[in-house]
């Protein structure tokens, strides 16, 4: 294998960076304990068994004073369950015995170092200088180096490591190995390269001792710095199969969930602290969550916890400026930050933090200030530089945030997110910018002259009504981007493929999926750009203090108010769930968007929400809301703010929505129940399956079916109907209207499919193909304003259908509505037609039938530029040089 590189030539590893890491853990033949014999100590620290292996190895040092190997288990053991004290007490009366001082040195302090204190470390690390453990001494002394500002000091120290590795390798223990792979990780700072080499090193020291887990963890940690979820899963489920209790992998994985979307982690984290209950990393990581629900003053509370080994633990101090920072303290906020840098001198890491909890609780500004300051403090700081190139997109400062993406990515090329997000910049050179009045609308180019037509008309309207309600003006223009892959939307909003939402609001920035990102019938994007602009307003009023789950919730209400059938509504799962008493109370709602049990609880956390604000304003109006907005603007709590207008708040605002949703939606509640089977059920990996649902509305649907399979039609429409009466709202597929449309199409009964088809689309905002059936049997029937409505209702699920367009053109036309035949006659043109002289004719000819004589001349003026000799279009234009035309 190749030596590791020296300081001068340093080449990357013969294995690839992202190579998938072969882990092998379990206990073999080696590690198995002899049948009649108990399990050895250092099996019981391996498999989590702390306490006993504490007690074992105290017995065994008790028994022999010089068993360096028991004295050593029992320290890590003690600093595992967070007995420092404990810890830093036996190993000072250890440390008195010669045969011991060198031998427990790194122990000890590790221990004073999780005591904070830092300068009795630095005498115990120092004290193992010709110890076994000597290699680890020295990067632990240079670390402390680097935390106490020596920068250039540390570096110069853990350069060395390389040249140790280079001249003896063969001889390295697999905690040498570690300490060589811990500082290529530090130089890694300074060259990327070396987080290959740390990479290398790290796999070699495991396979060297195939027992040790820690080792492990470190690399899983590693991995998921530069964002290899796969590989740190990997590492990470290995270490808990063999210690499902080993606190530094359970927040890990915790993280690594996050990143993932797989929840939270907060479980993860709880059981750690079961563990180690006094762990600041534990605690911080508990506060983080806290601050992710906007449980600010228990997220305070929990950082607080976590300083009560190590007063000046960076970790919870950053949590609580964090917490005291979004609570509004901003004199708490600043003595936690300075408390903070007394430990990180130099480093940019409590700015990196800040930065990226406040862009989570969408204060992008604050976050871009943040990563500014851990640039002043750190120039060299790729994730200062990464998080404020990003945070300046956010705002919409293009060309100062690619500067500092530029810069983040020359330190560190494996950040994914930035390398990600300078790919998509490159491909803003095949988008174009359009203007309306109020708004900058960036789409691909291809799409541009199509999108044109109906993205900035709605996006006005959408900014009139929203003014209107709201009594607020966002600054203009609003600047609306529209990406044709989806892929690239997820790495505009998170750096990385596979975000699962349709749109998100920066405030002045909205960046959503172009109506060509997905199928037809997926998404509806005229709902979703309404419910992102809403954002935009709410952030704006609220100067970004809104709770994440009442903005949700106002702006899917918001689109229930814009049109028909857009927006979530009430839905038989949403009923079962709120039956079962798997959504979270108002007082608790933000869980379900940041902590949620089961997939859908995120979509159905969305619908609630709504209906609470649906709720505020049947009760206060809309000065209701408008109260509710400014008092967050001033910085008020969520219990003060619905004492004022609600005149309630925590467990009586719970027990008032309550009492308002059961009596809102009664019909409803009788009509649907959680299915016992499902209802707080639980997957294979201990999370709550999906809502499942039964009682009435299900048995009519389900005896319908089975008559229609008999040919019972009466019978079937007779239990369809009655399903419409229980829940009328229903209309996604395999509802009773879905099967009523079917039967009496089917039968001929045109006139009741256009009710039933009529029923999906007013409720059913992704309805492409019912809708267009619609528009059909209206025709056919000589309803054409009928047959125009339907086929308008479709351009917001799509603009890109071209039969679509043309039926529209010329049934509006027959009906004397011109604006909306125009305007198909000039999709037809934008969407490149093979026949794009007939085209042009065809707008010239809608244009005279409109009056617009001007317009019609330069249309057809336009055909002739390409076909000279198209006798129609020169028939047109004599017709238009009549003086009765001029």
């Amino acid at each position: 294998m190749t030596q590791l590189p020296g300081t001068r030539t340093r080449r990357p590893m013969a294995s690839a960076w992202c190579a998938r890491l072969a882990v092998c853990l379990l206990l073999g033949p080696a590690g198995a304990c002899a049948q009649e014999r108990s399990p050895a100590p250092v099996d019981l620290f391996r498999t989590g068994q702390y306490a006993a292996a504490a007690a074992a190895a105290e017995r065994q040092v008790a028994a022999d004073s010089n068993n360096a190997a028991a004295a050593v288990l029992l320290l890590r053991a003690l600093r595992e369950v967070g007995r420092v004290s404990d810890a830093v007490q036996i190993a000072a009366r250890l440390s008195a015995r010669p045969a011991l001082g060198s031998q427990i040195a790194l122990q000890r302090g590790y221990a004073l170092k999780a005591r904070g204190s830092l300068s009795d470390a630095a005498v115990a690390f120092a004290a193992g200088g010709r110890g076994p453990d000597s290699l680890m001494v020295r990067y632990e002394l240079a670390l402390l180096a680097h935390e106490r500002g020596d920068h250039a000091g540390a570096r110069q120290q853990f350069d060395r490591f390389i040249d140790t590795y280079n001249a003896y390798r063969a001889t390295l223990t697999a905690t040498d190995l570690r300490a060589v792979a811990l500082a290529c990780r530090m130089l890694g700072r300074e060259d990327p390269q070396l987080f290959k080499d740390a990479l290398r090193a790290f796999d070699e020291a495991n396979a060297r001792d195939t027992l040790e887990l820690d080792g492990r963890v470190q690399l899983a940690e590693l991995f998921l710095e530069k964002f290899n979820g796969a590989d740190a899963r990997t590492a990470l489920s290995a270490v808990l199969r063999v210690n499902p209790g080993h606190p530094r992998a359970l927040l890990a994985m915790a993280r690594l969930d996050a990143f993932d979307g797989r929840g939270s982690g907060d479980a993860l984290v709880q059981r750690s602290l079961s563990v180690n209950g006094s762990s600041p990393e534990g605690r911080a990581q508990s506060a983080m969550q806290l601050i992710d629900v906007e449980r600010y003053a228990d997220a305070a509370a929990e950082a607080e916890r976590g300083l009560t080994i190590d007063s000046t633990a960076p970790a919870p101090l950053i949590a609580l400026a964090a917490a005291r920072l979004l609570s509004g303290d901003q004199a708490g906020h600043q003595l936690a930050l300075s408390r903070a840098h007394q430990r990180l001198a130099g480093s940019a890491d409590a700015e990196v933090a800040l930065a990226d909890v406040a862009a989570r609780n969408r204060l992008y500004k604050e976050a871009a200030a943040f990563a500014a300051a851990g640039v002043q403090r750190d120039p060299r700081s790729a994730r200062s530089l990464a998080l404020l190139g990003i945070n300046r997109m956010r705002l919409g400062q293009w060309t100062e945030g690619g500067a500092s993406l530029q810069q983040s990515f020359v330190i560190d090329p494996y950040d994914v997110w930035v390398k990600n997000t300078l790919d998509l910049v490159d491909t803003f050179k095949d988008y174009t910018e359009l203007h309306t009045a109020r708004f900058t609308i960036v789409a691909e180019q291809k799409d541009a002259a199509l999108l044109d037509l109906f993205v900035g008309p709605l996006a006005e309207q959408a900014y009139d009504s929203l003014a209107s309600r709201y009594g607020y003006r966002p600054p203009t223009p609003v600047r609306v981007e529209l990406f044709r892959s989806h892929a690239d939307f997820s790495v505009r909003t998170v750096g990385l493929a596979g975000l699962g939402a349709l749109g998100v609001s920066f405030g002045g920035v909205v960046a959503m999926d172009s109506p060509a990102a997905r199928k037809v019938g997926e998404f509806n994007w005229g709902s979703t750009l309404w419910h992102e602009l809403t954002h935009t307003f709410t952030l704006g009023a609220t100067d970004n203090r809104i709770p994440r789950w009442l903005s949700e919730g106002l702006s899917v209400y918001e689109e229930r108010r814009a049109r028909a059938g857009w927006g979530s509504d009430v839905s038989p799962t949403l009923i079962a769930a709120y039956k079962a008493g798997r959504l979270q109370p108002v007082s608790r709602l933000n869980d379900g968007f940041v902590r949620p049990r089961y997939a859908a609880e995120v979509t159905l956390s969305y619908a609630l929400a709504s209906f609470v604000c649906e709720m505020v304003e049947r009760e206060h109006g809309v000065a209701g809301i408008r109260h509710v907005l400014q008092s967050y603007r001033e910085g008020k709590a969520t219990p003060a703010v619905f004492a004022e207008v609600a005149g309630v708040s925590g467990d009586a605002l719970d027990q008032r929505f309550d009492a308002w949703f059961r009596r809102r939606f009664a019909a409803e509640f009788a009509a649907v129940s959680p299915r016992a089977s499902s209802a707080g059920a639980s997957d294979a990996e201990g999370g709550e399956t999906d809502v499942a649902w039964e009682g009435p509305l299900y048995d009519a649907v389900r005896d319908a079916r089975q008559a229609v399979a008999a040919q019972r039609f009466s019978d079937a429409e007779s239990k369809l109907n009655a399903a419409t009466g229980l829940f009328p709202a229903w209309a996604d597929a395999g509802s009773a209207y879905h099967l009523l449309a079917d039967l009496y199409q089917q039968r001929g009964d045109t006139a009741r499919a256009i009710a039933a088809l009529s029923a999906i689309s007013d409720r059913n905002e992704s309805a492409f193909e019912a809708t267009v059936r619609l528009a059909r049997l209206r025709r056919a029937t000589g309803d054409a304003r009928g047959a125009v409505a339907a086929l308008a209702r479709t351009l917001y699920i799509t603009p890109f259908d071209g039969a679509v367009h043309d039926t529209l053109a010329v049934l509006a036309a027959a009906t004397g509505d011109y604006a909306v035949a125009i305007r198909s006659r000039r999709a037809l043109l934008a969407m490149a037609p093979t026949d794009r002289v007939e085209a042009l004719y065809q707008l010239a000819a809608t244009y005279v039938a409109a009056g617009d004589v001007a317009a019609a001349r330069r249309e057809v003026l336009r055909a002739l530029d390409l076909a000279p000799n198209y006798e129609k279009a020169q028939e047109l234009l004599l017709s238009l040089r009549k003086p009765e035309m001029r």
